[in-house]
């Protein structure tokens, strides 16, 4: 059941339409919102009055009880929103130690991260792997942003889109994911990118380089 209702104009036809909107998904409680957040989506709304598609992001509480996850996704949020979540002293039985808590600011970086939990990955690592091959990936795709390198699991294998993930040729590009190289990843450097229990963290690149200076 929507939590709230939210009046917008549609950005196609500026008529004035009511959205209904859940601001708090268990998905252990509802597997159809989880595989919608999975095919990327959930936040794709259909206006009543022209029957135009449009991306609407607000504020979501996506937790996951099976996996320990719990992702905060705030649109434009403000610098300090980590303080703030982070103030709440708790008691230290009244967290799990392995649970995870993570902040995204789009829906795009929400859908990566349940993708990479829902597949026994750790995004952490997945961000270091992102950092490690940048330069790389650069050289052969120059126009190439930070947060165009997308995890993507298919059939199987895992690996990195690049957005947009299909040239002029609608060939897809996209880098395989080593799988020894995320071992050695995963092994001898999760000592460096520890992250207090009960803590949120906006784990991305930005995480990753106050952590690592690039060509160390």
């Amino acid at each position: 059941m929507a939590s709230e209702v939210i009046e917008m104009n549609c950005p196609n036809c500026g008529v004035s339409i009511k959205v209904p909107v859940e601001e708090f998904i268990d998905v252990k409680e509802n597997e159809e919102h989880k595989q919608r957040f999975i095919d990327g989506d959930f936040f794709l709304h259909t206006c009543g009055e022209c029957g135009a598609g449009f991306i609407l992001e607000y504020p979501v509480m996506y937790m996951d009880p099976d996996r320990k996850l719990n992702i905060y996704m705030v649109p434009d949020h403000e610098d300090d929103i980590l303080e703030q979540l982070n103030s709440l002293e708790l008691p230290e039985n009244a967290t799990d130690p392995d649970a995870c808590f993570r902040l995204t600011s789009n829906c795009m970086d929400l859908m990566e991260k349940i993708h990479i939990f829902e597949h026994g990955r750790d995004d952490r690592v997945m961000e270091l792997y992102k950092f490690i091959i940048w330069d790389q990936v650069k050289e052969e795709w120059p126009d190439l942003e930070q947060g165009d390198l997308m995890y993507v699991y298919d059939e199987g294998t895992d690996y990195f889109v690049i957005l947009p993930s299909e040239n002029e040729k609608d060939e897809k590009l996209m880098i395989p994911i080593e799988k020894d190289l995320y071992k050695d990843l995963f092994d001898n450097y999760m000592h460096a990118l520890e992250i207090p229990p009960g803590h949120y963290a906006e784990v991305n690149q930005d995480w990753i380089a106050s952590r690592f200076e690039r060509g160390e």
